[in-house]
């Protein structure tokens, strides 16, 4: 992996980590969702990465899918949790602007990180979280897509 790309997937994963502790904080009383996961099969299809083992966890939060990648470095995650408008933007703005794109026609509310690897969707009152290191914005969109 060149030096780029891993300044990048860094890059992503900060924006990850920094907005999942902070939606995490903001709605922590708020119980979890009855989503489904996707199947590794479908989620690795859509975003172009070899995905085996699939786990979830549902906490007081939020349901939890773990994907294994072929890699088995970074963690493949989607994440589902009921969430307000004030908590998704609070969570948006805690990502420096440079690090983070807007995405428009998907759910009331979308962003990225503008080297891919997260992306976060607002749907009125959850929001589905995505964080995929290496993954492009284009695959993150398109299989928010299918979970929406």
């Amino acid at each position: 992996m060149g030096t780029a790309r891993l300044l990048r997937v860094a890059a992503a994963a900060g924006v990850v980590a920094v907005s999942l502790s902070l939606a995490a904080a903001v709605s922590a009383a708020v119980p979890p969702t009855k989503a489904k996961c996707p199947s590794a099969s479908v989620v690795g299809a859509t975003l172009g990465i070899h995905l085996s083992k699939l786990t979830s966890k549902t906490t007081t939060n939020a349901k939890v899918c773990s994907y294994k990648t072929s890699l088995n470095v970074l963690a493949m995650t989607i994440q589902f949790q009921k969430e307000t408008a004030a908590s998704f933007a609070a969570g948006e703005n805690a990502v420096a602007k440079s690090l983070r794109t807007t995405v428009k026609g998907l759910g009331k509310a979308a962003w990225g990180s503008k080297y891919g690897g997260f992306l976060a969707v607002f749907l009125g009152s959850e929001s589905i979280r995505i964080t995929a290191p290496g993954a492009s914005l284009a695959r993150l969109e398109k299989l928010a897509r299918k979970l929406i």
